[in-house]
């Protein structure tokens, strides 16, 4: 009964809206939500990286969403600039969309470990609904009766990097392009700051700030992450993280993650609902894992690692 329950709501909701519910993703651990919603997040410039990560929310109730990424990104040290490759499914209810995307991103030197990251990125759409599972919630109707989005449109989005000295602000806009009458879209925009400094010999701290606006809702996320430093004096990197955030008014998070190995990241949050839904499910559950691929060339910035201070590309102390 609670499966029918939850389906049928979902299935109401996207009528009414007439777009996808989960059009939204918003990932709890800034690695997947970077990686999707900025096309000019630069993680590595030392290293090839690929990123494979889900989301399941509100475990526990059949038809809760559930969402997949997989994404890889190869700078370009003479040409300092980055191409990605990324792919997100999405599933809510009978729903599901499905986004392939390609994203290029270009780096501007602006002084000791300071940049600015610019990037595009362009894809597709596809939206698409299963009739069986209408069929098993409301036999009385079929898939043709609701007005339920169904087919693929082209996609568009641009954004920004400024990374200082143990600062970094970011900016993106997404869907920009308006779909079809068939596939509608609504424009997403988001912006994000953080900022790392040393609070003793072993530990760092970094508060983050993250803003998101769709179809005129704001949401806001506010974390704070501590990291633990191995090998401080010889090749200072971060060993392991734990951490903790807040979405205003309805979600509160636990997060923690591992680098075990030079060329291996796994990290992991745990969401709290504070709606009407929190019972009768497990909360929400995201899993990431990141692999790092040395590249042949060394840096070729004239500036990098020149502070002497901890910055995303350098890790300096």
């Amino acid at each position: 009964m609670k499966k029918k329950v939850f389906i049928l709501y979902m299935m109401l909701v996207a009528c009414l809206c007439n777009t996808m519910a989960q059009e939204d993703v918003l990932f709890t651990n800034k690695q997947l939500r970077l990686n999707y919603m900025n096309p000019a997040y630069v993680p590595e410039i030392m290293n090839a990286t690929i990123t494979l990560g889900g989301r399941w929310q509100w475990t526990g109730l059949d038809g809760a969403p559930k969402t997949y990424f997989a994404g890889g990104k190869y700078f370009f040290m003479g040409a300092h600039s980055q191409v990605s490759l990324s792919f997100l499914s999405d599933e809510i209810g009978y729903q599901y969309t499905r986004q392939p995307k390609l994203s290029f991103a270009f780096m501007i030197p602006i002084g000791d470990d300071s940049y600015i990251n610019l990037g595009v990125g362009g894809g597709l759409v596809n939206r698409g609904y299963d009739a069986n599972k209408i069929q098993e919630v409301n036999t009385l109707h079929t898939a043709e009766s609701y007005d339920i989005p169904k087919g693929t449109v082209p996609d568009a989005e641009v954004g920004f990097e400024l990374l200082l000295q143990n600062f970094e602000l970011g900016a993106s806009a997404n869907h920009l392009l308006k779909g079809s009458e068939e596939v509608p879209m609504s424009q997403l925009y988001s912006g994000y700051v953080n900022y790392l400094f040393q609070t003793s010999e072993w530990w760092r701290l970094c508060p983050s700030y993250f803003v998101y606006n769709y179809k005129d809702r704001w949401k806001h996320q506010v974390s704070l992450y501590f990291y633990y430093i191995f090998d401080y004096e010889w090749n200072p990197s971060d060993l392991f993280y734990v951490g903790a955030s807040y979405r205003y008014e309805y979600e509160g998070s636990i997060m923690a993650g591992v680098n075990p190995l030079p060329w291996l990241s796994v990290f992991y949050s745990y969401d709290y609902f504070f709606g009407n839904l929190r019972h009768g499910n497990y909360g929400t559950h995201e899993i990431g894992i990141e692999f790092k691929i040395p590249q042949k060339f060394q840096s070729c910035f004239a500036n990098y690692g020149k502070s002497r201070k901890y910055t995303r590309y350098s890790r300096m102390r």
